[in-house]
């Protein structure tokens, strides 16, 4: 069945919740329903029409969770191209490269950590960029977003009901 998008008080949109959640949220009275879908549930004494979109009745602080460091999210930032000969390879074939090396004190961070394929490694060494006559295809910061998170939120086709509470919605 589908899921509901929930919003915070503000209209902001938090989560894509299930429509178990919504009816529990709805019955007590902890979220109010903007938009629902054709479908209807029904317990032995009601039917309920699915919400599709709920906004919930009081603000709740909502911190978004960090971008965990690990290498399958430098691979995702770094769009799984070595960063010093800017080819595409397939995550098998890549390995990361400390910028300043960690030899010459260099920490194992997001700004100081990049996609690399091993032939790029090999030619850097232990050197930096610079030692290493190498350029990089673009300087390493941590992610302002969440790699997984922001490719399996939304569905390809967001219901037309999500669309009026969405900022972007997907072409």
């Amino acid at each position: 069945m589908e899921g509901t998008l929930l919003l915070n008080a503000t209209y902001e949109p938090i989560m894509i919740i299930s429509w178990e959640k919504a009816i529990t949220l709805m019955w007590l009275e902890k979220a109010e329903t903007l938009a629902h879908y054709e479908r209807e549930v029904r317990s032995v004494t009601r039917s309920f029409q699915l919400p599709a979109v709920m906004r919930l009745r009081r603000r709740v602080k909502y911190r978004r969770p960090t971008v965990r460091f690990n290498r399958t999210n430098i691979y995702i930032r770094d769009n799984y191209q070595c960063q010093y000969c800017t080819k595409s390879f397939h995550a098998s074939e890549l390995t990361y490269d400390h910028v300043v090396p960690k030899s010459r004190g260099g920490r194992t961070t997001w700004t100081n950590i990049v996609t690399c394929c091993v032939a790029c490694n090999r030619q850097k060494g232990c050197h930096t960029p610079e030692q290493a006559h190498m350029k990089l295809m673009r300087e390493p910061a941590k992610p302002s977003w969440l790699p997984v998170i922001g490719k399996t939120l939304l569905p390809k086709d967001p219901p037309a009901a999500w669309k009026p509470f969405l900022w972007h919605t997907r072409p």
